[in-house]
């Protein structure tokens, strides 16, 4: 059964290696399922903390008769897959404070990972530095909107990486990338019509500061 997806889980899914794949919080599993369907990877393993979701995700699978590649596994975070069991690892839909700290936590229990697939709804900042601490290297760094929310979807590398303040801020690339500017813009318009109505908020009127600093260091 061909399965579609929204324009952020299809950006994930277009960024995914061809391997073994680690969907953590998988909710009720299409972004696995398309994975293995389509070809994108050669076997999933799909990870929830909640045992309806997983539950969905498994009739999902034997309905489609992929159940031979895509298993389930209940458990917190990374804590249900191996080190070097999968090549990739997913985390997608969830705040960067909740995946820093799942990414943090498999770190210090010496699990490794060639790939880590992120998206947060919040906090990036987080993810990117938590991603530097776990000896990965960011090579795709974006941001996109849908369903009327915005997320970054970053990738990385095995590979030692150092990150300046700015980067981690706004993005590995924030200083080139034409994605960035086009949302630094888009928040800071929209910080300074709450201005207009409310000329007190400092913290927007810092904030504005730094993000127009950064976007004046673009390349």
């Amino acid at each position: 059964m061909p399965i579609r997806l929204d324009q952020r889980l299809t950006a994930i899914a277009n960024l995914v290696d061809y391997g073994k794949v680690a969907d953590v919080g998988c909710d009720h599993g299409k972004l696995g399922y398309y994975l293995v369907s389509t070809d994108r990877a050669s076997e999933v393993i799909a990870t929830d903390i909640s045992a309806p979701s997983l539950a969905k995700a498994e009739e999902l699978a034997k309905e489609n008769g992929v159940q031979d590649v895509m298993t389930t596994r209940l458990g917190n975070g990374l804590e249900p897959v191996a080190d070097r069991e999968v090549d990739t690892v997913i985390i997608a839909g969830l705040g960067g404070d909740v995946i820093s700290d799942i990414i943090l936590r498999a770190n210090e229990q010496c699990k490794r990972f060639s790939h880590y697939l992120l998206s947060a709804n919040t906090h990036p900042e987080k993810v990117r530095a938590a991603i530097a601490k776990c000896g990965h290297t960011i090579v795709f760094d974006e941001m996109l909107e849908c369903a009327g929310k915005t997320y970054t979807i970053v990738k990385t590398n095995e590979g030692e990486s150092t990150l300046s303040s700015e980067q981690i801020a706004y993005g590995a690339f924030f200083d080139t990338s034409d994605n960035f500017a086009f949302f630094a813009n888009k928040e800071i318009e929209g910080m300074k019509n709450i201005l207009e109505r409310n000329p007190k908020a400092v913290e927007l009127k810092e904030k504005i500061a730094k993000l127009e600093n950064a976007l004046q260091k673009r390349k």
